[in-house]
């Protein structure tokens, strides 16, 4: 007897043995990943970025976690982005298509009609995107921070409380309850197993005035929360992790001083403490002697924020089987909203110790089209699980490739194309036949009102050339787009090709565009 129970006992102990292995390939065979896409962040709020130096080196900014994940990952000083504006620039991030392909669009490209791509396009349940596909991969996928993108129905402005309203009272804290649900609503609709602490989209105009403040502590708070359910899972995760810094509304330079208790989807009962202390930003940034720098103060928090997050990947043991991306979402410096180089020119890093070859910076040109292939390479997934996408991986890049992906970049925004080739643009600017022929102000590059928005201003003001209907600029020699060498006798072979692209890579997409598309 004695024999046959240290038998049973042994064959239950190799039995449990070869458990426990296939257990941690379950959740461990493929990498975890982490997308932070930040919000309108200005270049000089990037150490590791030449405007991020002051003029005798040192950094402008305290951001100790984005400074070392930088240091330590594959910086693409030359990222761009297909789409200069919040929404389509999510949208390409999730989809891996350009935001001419959105649903949004349909009546348009049904009539032939010219595609006007501004903050009007959209994904809902039956587009395809990373985070549906991810799930369908066997993926836990979650979502927190600004939307912006995801398609809910949104309820008249006149319906809800009013600007002076107080979110004390509980008609009104209802409704932003409820609102917020029908938001994380739409976002499992979408393929996210996950979402909380959701912005609908910019601050104004989405909630009373007492609570339009940012809140990082409380995006935070949301990712920690999606980490604590995975933790008790056997899948790998995909979080979207979308803060609202840097962009408006203020108080300017001090984001971080607004209401600890105000959120969109109410007031919290007391401030949160998953991250450090807003009230020691100011003092660190002074020890640091950062006091003069601006934008130092809202940088930290964010930094602050990035940090709890590591550090919970570090104590659940799943720091080192992820990989984080960072994506600032488009370009803020006299170009957002236009396809000049200070719209299109952003920025992005790829962290991991285990799956790249980091401690790098890459002048590789990549799109934002390119995130969905290359996370969808990294992680694996079978060729026939894939969604269609416009982009390329560049998983061999993050690997220690040199080569380019692309032979030339195509952009697309309001009445506005462009491509990039051998460091030359072409930008084409033709304002779609539905629009007045004279209106009171001319149309800016948007074209979706008269005399644009406040966000065109500076392009319009900045380049000399905006309001031409050709230009072509060598990026090389003349970075801020100021020689518009579309009339130079010399370069009129060059013209004659980039146009043709432009012709090509028009066609490739939805909708029309002027001449440029075939009859």
């Amino acid at each position: 007897m004695n024999i046959t129970h240290f038998l049973m006992a042994t064959m239950l102990l190799i039995a449990c043995a070869a458990v426990r292995p296939n257990f941690a390939t379950a959740k461990d065979a493929s990498p975890n990943i982490l997308f932070i896409i930040s919000d309108d962040q200005e270049r000089r709020e990037f150490n590791f970025l030449p405007e991020g130096r002051d003029e005798q080196g040192e950094p402008r900014n305290l951001s100790p976690n984005l400074d070392r994940l930088a240091a330590e990952g594959v910086v693409f000083p030359n990222q761009y982005v297909t789409s200069p504006v919040c929404t389509p620039s999510r949208f390409t991030v999730l989809t891996g298509t350009y935001a001419s392909r959105s649903p949004s669009f349909e009546k348009t490209v049904k009539s032939n009609s010219q595609v006007n791509i501004t903050w009007n396009c959209h994904i809902d349940p039956a587009t395809p995107n990373l985070a549906r596909t991810l799930q369908q991969a066997g993926y836990f996928t979650g979502a927190v921070g600004k939307n912006h993108v995801i398609e809910v129905q949104r309820a008249a402005r006149n319906e809800g409380p009013a600007d002076d309203a107080d979110p004390k009272d509980a008609s009104v804290a209802k409704y932003y309850s409820d609102k917020q649900q029908k938001l994380i609503d739409a976002f499992k609709d979408c393929g996210f197993d996950y979402a909380s602490s959701l912005y609908h989209g910019n601050l104004p105009g989405h909630t009373c005035k007492a609570l339009e403040f940012h809140n990082m502590d409380w995006i935070t708070s949301g990712a920690l929360s999606f980490l604590d359910q995975w933790s008790h899972k056997d899948q790998p995760f995909f979080l979207y992790m979308a803060t609202t810094l840097n962009h408006g509304p203020g108080p300017r330079y001090k984001k971080y001083t607004g209401d600890p208790l105000a959120t969109p989807a109410g007031l919290l009962d007391d401030p949160l403490t998953v991250q450090p202390s807003r009230e020691t930003i100011p003092q660190r940034v002074q020890q640091a002697g950062l006091s003069a720098q601006p934008t130092a103060c809202d940088v930290l928090w964010l930094d602050d924020g990035i940090g709890a997050v590591l550090d919970k990947l570090r104590a659940l043991g799943a720091l080192e089987n992820t990989i984080v991306f960072f994506f600032d979402d488009h370009g803020v410096e006299s170009g957002k909203g236009s396809l000049y180089e200070g719209g299109i020119k952003s920025l992005s890093f790829v962290w991991s110790p285990k799956y790249i070859q980091g401690g790098r910076q890459s002048q590789v040109s990549i799109s934002n089209i390119d995130f969905a292939p290359t996370i969808m390479d990294l992680c694996g997934v079978p060729r026939e699980q894939r969604h269609a996408v416009d982009g390329k991986s560049f998983a061999s890049v993050l690997q220690g490739s040199d080569d380019e992906i692309h032979d030339h970049l195509f952009f697309e925004i309001g009445a506005t194309r462009a491509v990039i080739k051998d460091g030359w643009k072409y930008l084409a600017f033709r304002l779609p036949n539905t629009l007045s022929a004279d209106p009171p102000k001319p149309y800016t590059h948007l074209a979706d009102r008269p005399g644009g928005r406040g966000s065109e201003g500076p392009a319009k003001d900045f380049y000399p050339n905006y309001y031409d209907r050709d230009q072509l600029y060598n990026i090389a020699a003349d970075p801020l787009e100021r020689n518009n060498l579309f009339n130079d006798e010399t370069q009129q072979s060059r013209v004659h090709k980039m146009q043709q692209l432009l012709r090509e890579a028009v066609a490739k997409v939805p909708g029309s565009f002027a001449e440029f598309t075939d009859d």
